[in-house]
């Protein structure tokens, strides 16, 4: 009988899934007016309250909100983000307007399209909406002693982060204390503890009870938005509840896998969440792991220290195989961070639920409690910031495939030894989590001593290792410059940090592709930008607005990028051999990167970003006097195009003839770079080649008898 209604779940979870990937085929109307980025005059819903987007944008403050598509015809009940000025910022959900939309592709894989309203013809009113009405009187009344204080009470109060500064989201990031900017499942729970302390004073029957308490899980879940943690705690109080109101008790870990089946039948989608991954990770190890965590660690501390410590680890435990599938670190100060900061979460949600439900009625009062509520956030806004400054936040864990699995391998080792009574296994599991710690430390030691080693050297130029992406910092006679800042901020952060860079003369932003900009935020805070160049290439992805927008919020002075440009970095003269203003030659965003000539008295160094096989030869032809000039018999330097792809002219590189070739490339990418065919044609240049992804971060020294090359090794 089980047997039966297993596979009948699991046909209905096929046909589910199979429909759910079936509707995110675009119609191929919708794919035309994506893929060619085309202006449509569209009428659609807000189906969400605009919110304003993370930094400003080159054009100001920027806002964002969900709409569903009404008009035209062909276009009809596809969703998207759209994403627009202060006129948008002026909307309300359930608003129908009609207008001018550029179309792009989606980021999120649950939606249809991106957008940005060009021009905003009419706007027909809905209806008020008093969720949203009450969200909006909450932000208008919020205060705090500091703008990061206010935006965490409104985070874990309603969920809305938005005005959490990116350096503290950073600090959150590095000591694991992500999940207090916004609401969780903790939330949920201080939700329901109060709702049930409350109705017990009542002298109401029980059904009645549980019934009052689903209403306020629906209240409070219509209040901060169907966030996948907040849907995955909601979904397992009401089926707790559900059990309690039929005369049935339902065990935690039943309540999880029942809560988490139905979700994905519902909500297919979900199953690409990392945020469901993790919420309903972190609780089955709040559920399994941390009572038996409890009675380790009592014996050893007070009873209560050592709960609050055992559901930290248990939560960081079950959730490790994600967590380095996102960010291939450990780090070291995450359960003091959780230990310090929690017993303040629940006094800062309280208060900001009181002052979000009475913001409409009193909001001098609410302004009041959120001021009062502000002032444990700013502890916590304090504690990830100490911590996350401090000695060794974080170390490397080993990248891509090989990392998750020993992280997996990790988890399921530590299950055992907590959770089974039969020796051998306790035994085997105690001998791999004895391998993989006697190897990793073994290893991080020795590549600590290597990397300390290597970046106490004086270099000239250095190709920091940031992952699938370009990074490469240039110094002469105390000035320096760095072109590009890699996808995350930590990386980045670290190589410039490590070799003690407090100040960058110009940065070069080479492109908009994310492997390229998306550290700009770990490479700027802290430092003091002088100049900023960038692309002239047009680029309308929301990545192209965020790098602007912050830069330019923050005051740096930036110009654009155009063949002939020139100007001075130390003993270095550099000039740009692409694109002409505007680029109105590139064909792509890659073919409108910034590539540029660098020349000291022993160096001529060549940066070519993402520019392809085209964009190389078209640079050869401009500029053939120059780059076959020899260089003076300079050594000749090469950043290979776009981590070593396909995408290369072997007669450019014949023309340079270079002595070091540069690649900056992941470690196991999924992209194949560099390719076999990019090696064997730098192989045949008599070029000498390192690799990031082989050799981590690598050094260039200028001396006496030539070029010195040395490495960060890889841990």
């Amino acid at each position: 009988m089980r047997l039966r209604w297993l596979a009948v779940f699991v046909w209905i979870g096929a046909a589910g899934f199979t429909a759910f990937f079936a509707s995110k085929l675009l119609p191929a109307e919708l794919r035309e007016v994506v893929s060619s980025r085309s202006t449509v005059s569209v009428t659609a819903k807000l189906v969400s309250e605009p919110i304003k987007e993370t930094g400003p944008s080159s054009f100001g403050e920027r806002y964002r909100a969900s709409i569903v598509v009404l008009k035209p015809e062909t276009l009809q009940g596809t969703s998207g983000q759209l994403s627009g000025d202060e006129k948008l910022a002026a909307l309300s959900s359930g608003d129908v307007i009609t207008g001018s939309m550029s179309f792009r592709p989606a980021f999120g894989f649950t939606l249809d399209f991106s957008a940005n309203l060009k021009y905003l013809k009419s706007v027909t009113k809905g209806e008020a909406d008093p969720i949203q009405g009450i969200r909006s009187s909450f932000l208008t009344s919020l205060r705090g002693i500091s703008p990061d204080s206010a935006a965490l009470v409104a985070g874990l109060a309603i969920g809305d982060d938005t005005e959490l500064s990116a350096q503290t989201k950073e600090d959150f990031r590095k000591v694991s204390l992500t999940h207090l900017s916004a609401v969780s499942g903790a939330n949920c729970a201080i939700v329901l503890a109060g709702v049930a302390f409350l109705l017990n004073l009542l002298p109401i029957p029980r059904p009645l009870r549980i019934l009052i308490s689903f209403f306020a899980i629906g209240f409070y879940l219509a209040l901060v938005g169907q966030e996948p943690s907040v849907l995955r705690a909601s979904a397992m109080v009401g089926v707790v509840l559900l059990g309690f109101l039929i005369g049935r008790r339902v065990s935690p870990l039943d309540a999880i896998a029942l809560s988490v089946i139905g979700l994905l039948l519902w909500q297919p989608e979900l199953s690409l969440s990392y945020g469901f991954a993790l919420s309903a990770l972190a609780t089955i190890g709040l559920v399994a792991l941390a009572p038996k965590l409890v009675e380790v660690f009592e014996k050893r501390m007070p009873t209560w220290l050592a709960i609050v410590i055992s559901v930290s680890v248990a939560a960081q435990i079950a959730c490790l195989p994600v967590l380095f599938m996102l960010q291939p670190e450990l780090p070291l100060y995450s359960v003091l961070a959780n230990v310090l900061a929690e017993p303040l979460v629940a006094p800062i949600t309280v208060l900001g639920l009181l002052a979000c439900l009475i913001s409409p009625i009193v909001p001098f009062l609410s302004s009041a409690i959120t001021l009062l509520a502000s002032l444990p956030a700013s502890l916590i806004v304090q504690i990830g910031k100490t911590l996350a400054n401090a000695p060794l936040a974080t170390i490397s864990w080993y990248q891509g495939v090989t990392g998750v699995f020993l992280g997996a391998l990790i988890t399921i080792s530590i299950g055992v030894l907590l959770l089974t009574k039969i020796q051998k296994l306790r035994a085997v599991a105690g001998i791999v989590l004895a391998c993989i710690v006697i190897t990793f430390s073994a290893q991080s030691s020795s590549a600590g001593i290597q990397t300390k080693n290597f970046y106490n050297g004086q270099y000239t130029l250095v190709n920091c290792d940031v992952g699938q992406g370009d990074a490469l910092v240039i110094r002469s006679k105390g000035k320096v410059a760095v072109i590009d800042v890699g996808r995350e901020n930590p990386a980045v952060d670290s190589c410039l940090s490590a070799l003690g860079i407090s100040r960058i003369d110009l940065l070069v932003l080479t492109h908009f592709d994310m492997d390229h900009i998306g550290g700009v935020v770990g490479a700027v805070t802290g430092r003091e930008i002088e100049q900023v160049l960038v692309t002239s290439s047009n680029d309308e992805r929301p990545g192209a607005d965020f790098a602007k927008g912050y830069l330019e919020g923050l005051g740096i002075p930036m110009a654009q990028a155009e063949v002939g440009m020139a100007g001075e970095l130390g003993d270095f003269s550099w000039q740009v051999l692409s694109p002409h203003l505007g680029a109105p030659e590139a064909k792509d965003t890659n073919d409108g990167s910034i590539s540029m000539l660098w020349q000291d008295n022993a160096i001529a160094l060549l940066t070519l970003a993402d520019l392809g096989e085209s964009g190389q030869l078209r640079v050869g032809v401009e500029h053939a006097d120059l780059l076959s000039s020899g260089f003076g018999g300079r050594q000749v330097v090469v950043k290979v195009a776009h981590h070593g792809s396909g995408d290369q002219a072997p007669e450019f590189y014949e023309a340079i003839k270079p002595d070091v070739a540069l690649i900056s490339v992941g470690l196991g990418n999924s992209y194949g770079h560099p390719t076999r065919r990019v090696l064997e044609m730098l192989q045949l240049s008599g070029a000498q080649v390192f690799r990031t992804d082989q050799s981590g971060a690598i050094g260039v020294s200028e001396g006496e008898k030539g070029l010195a090359i040395s490495v960060s090794g890889r841990s």
